[in-house]
């Protein structure tokens, strides 16, 4: 059996209007990994209208299985600027989603826990968590 395990994380900043989601990497000093304004995204099948705008930053893809190492380095991207992100989410009508995205195999299985520190964040930015989990 193969022993691999990959992993990544992403903090979205997802607008559901027509705010202009480049004026984020200024105001935040932060390039982001993607962005796209609403009016450039996909069109919804479900609504024939396009999905969210949306400004993310994505940590490097590590051969890892401790989610914690990902999860630090985005929070060392991304913890100076708080206070920013949630005053652009709240007067704004944004929301934060951090994604985690383990790709394993094998017995390589992640460790998918959360540290206070974390959880903190999540609760400050009134944040989602999502896990998508991917066997290869």
């Amino acid at each position: 059996m193969s022993n691999h395990c990959t992993i990544y994380a992403e903090m979205h900043m997802i607008f559901d209007n027509d705010f202009d989601v480049y004026s984020i990497t200024k105001q935040l000093g932060i390039a982001p990994t993607e962005c796209k304004l609403r009016d450039e995204t996909r069109m919804s099948p479900l609504t024939n209208k396009p999905i969210e705008g949306f400004w993310t930053l994505k940590t490097e893809e590590k051969e890892e299985r401790d989610l914690g190492v990902v999860l630090n380095e985005l929070i060392e991207n991304i913890s100076a600027k708080l206070p920013d992100i949630k005053k652009i989410c709240d007067e704004n009508g944004g929301t934060v989603v951090f994604d985690i995205i383990p790709f394993f195999d094998g017995d390589s299985k992640p460790a998918l826990y959360f540290e206070r520190d974390f959880l903190d964040i999540v609760n400050y930015l009134n944040a989602t968590i999502q896990i998508d989990l991917y066997m290869r």
